[in-house]
């Protein structure tokens, strides 16, 4: 055998090729199922990324925007889920004070219950409105109030305390006391018979009455029971009466949503009444302790300052031109002097001031009420922020009631002015006035105190300098102009004329010119 003999080799195998309608059908399954598998990863993407931006946008509604401060005071913050539960009470407090409002009178009642739906529609819509600046201020004021009375007089409230403030007002038509004597509809009077029967002797014989027919007396109507105040409660009595109360309120305030629409969501609770009012008598409680603190009873001493003036007047004007010289000035008052002292003479001789006033005075804005200028204090401040002229203050400062003085030289002329009251305030609204002005100084200082910062950042308005000298006020206007009386309506009317020869008459109804009288022509 030669060496280069192949090996015989075992046979191979050659493994069977599937058929290509099979190949194209497996592959077009998978591609079916990746095109299946990415819908499926997409669709859960896509609910992924909602569910996801759902949960945000919970998170921002509920737990993120609620927890956003507003305004804070010391360590107490106000957070937004603080204010609307504010803004809930505030209009809970409008709607009780509506209700209270409308025991009144029949007359006023529906106006004060159709303020009902709006104030709940406004407590609706707290969580979108921005905020209201009034509400958070009041917020702050109160904070403001419970800090400083605890931090500097060891003042604070409690629940009995403001619950008899609550009962005080709105107890005796919300929640009497037991014991409490309830109105009742007077009956009117039973009116007597128009005609009575005569009494009959024996057999039906009327006998007649020598004087005639007795008079019934005629009843007299009776009287309705008067309310007397009833004294403060004790603070347990006042606890119970104030839940009454609250619930009367709360029930009075459905059934009147349930009247204006039976099917209207109710959008307020019976929390939101009590957490309103609690607020607004638990500020009375801490302003009226720390005012007592601030101006105590003992220690206060009334003034004898009159509070308000009251005065009539007559002016003389003196008009000179805004350029005229002191002296031109001079002569002008010195021209209407005399006729002032003589009509302060015939003033006091008059029997009523306020009808000479009305005749002879020319300041035309007061004249027709008899010269009354408007009220004002000891320093001449009336009661709408203006002054009285300096000069008539001073006049009347140490005058008798009902006492003429004059003449009083001011810009506008000469016054003769009589003083017809002057009135000075009791001990007793003196010592509130006192208590009331030291409460807001008092306020103030706090303010300054105790930190106060509102969400965003407000920008103080910038005020002006203090310049040392205050505004002066605006002076009341003595004088004025006459109201113009309006002119007749020109007539049409007929004038005659007398027919000479040689002249043409004038047609009627033909006005004619102011040119002097007509001159006639003499007959050829």
């Amino acid at each position: 055998m030669t060496s280069n003999q192949r090996k015989p080799q075992p046979p191979r195998l050659t493994s069977a090729r599937p058929p290509a309608p099979a190949r194209r059908h497996l592959r077009r399954s998978e591609i079916e199922r990746r095109r299946q598998r990415r819908v499926i990863v997409g669709t859960t993407v896509v609910v992924a990324l909602a569910l996801i931006a759902l949960a945000a946008g919970l998170v921002y509604e509920w737990v993120w925007l609620p927890s956003r401060p507003v305004a804070q005071v010391g360590d107490v913050v106000l957070t937004r889920g603080d204010y609307q539960a504010e803004r809930r009470g505030e209009a809970a407090r409008s709607i009780a004070q509506s209700l209270y409002l409308a025991t009144f009178g029949p007359q006023f009642a529906q106006q004060f219950l159709d303020q009902i739906p709006q104030l709940d529609a406004q407590a609706a819509a707290a969580r979108n409105e921005p905020v209201d600046d009034t509400l958070v201020q009041q917020w702050i004021d109160l904070q403001l109030i419970r800090q400083g009375a605890q931090t500097r007089f060891g003042i604070q409230a409690t629940d009995g305390e403001v619950a008899q403030e609550f009962i005080n007002l709105y107890g005796p038509n919300f929640a009497p006391p037991a014991g409490a004597v309830t109105p009742t509809t007077v009956l009117p009077p039973t009116l007597p018979p128009l005609s009575s029967p005569e009494p009959t002797l024996g057999a039906g014989t009327p006998s007649p009455t020598p004087a005639g027919p007795t008079a019934t007396p005629t009843p007299s109507p009776t009287p309705e029971p008067t309310q007397t105040p009833s004294p403060t409660p004790l603070p347990d009595e006042a606890l119970a009466r104030q839940q009454t109360a609250l619930q009367r309120f709360y029930d009075e305030y459905v059934n009147e949503m349930r009247r204006v629409e039976p099917q209207r969501r109710i959008h307020l609770t019976i929390d939101d009444f009590r957490r309103g009012l609690y607020a607004q008598f638990l500020r009375q409680v801490l302003t009226r302790k720390v005012q007592e603190r601030l101006v105590p009873d003992a220690t206060f001493t009334p003034t004898t300052d009159p509070s308000s003036i009251e005065v009539r007047h007559i002016l003389l004007k003196v008009t000179v031109p805004i350029t005229a010289t002191a002296e031109e000035r001079e002569r002008a008052f010195a021209a209407r002097r005399t006729e002032a002292e003589a009509l302060l003479l015939e003033a006091r001789a008059a029997a009523d001031f306020a009808d000479l006033a009305r005749e002879r005075s020319e300041d035309f804005n007061t004249k027709e009420n008899g010269g009354t200028l408007p009220l004002f204090d000891k320093d001449g401040k009336t009661t709408d922020g203006r002054q009285i002229d300096p000069a008539i203050v001073q006049a009347v400062a140490n005058a008798k009631e009902n006492e003429i003085v004059g003449p009083v030289r001011t810009s506008f002329g000469w016054h003769v002015v009589q003083l017809v009251r002057r009135t000075v305030d009791s001990r007793q609204v003196q010592l509130e006035r006192a208590r009331s002005e030291a409460f807001e100084r008092w306020l103030e200082e706090q303010r300054a105190a105790i930190g106060v910062q509102r969400f965003p950042t407000l920008v103080p308005t910038p005020s002006p300098l203090p310049t040392g000298t205050p505004t002066p006020l605006p002076t009341v206007d003595l004088g004025g102009e006459p109201t113009p009386t309006p002119l007749p309506t020109p007539t049409e009317t007929t004038v005659p004329v007398e027919e000479t020869p040689g002249t043409t008459p004038t047609p009627t109804g033909t006005a004619i010119p102011a040119q002097g009288p007509p001159v006639a022509t003499p007959a050829p």
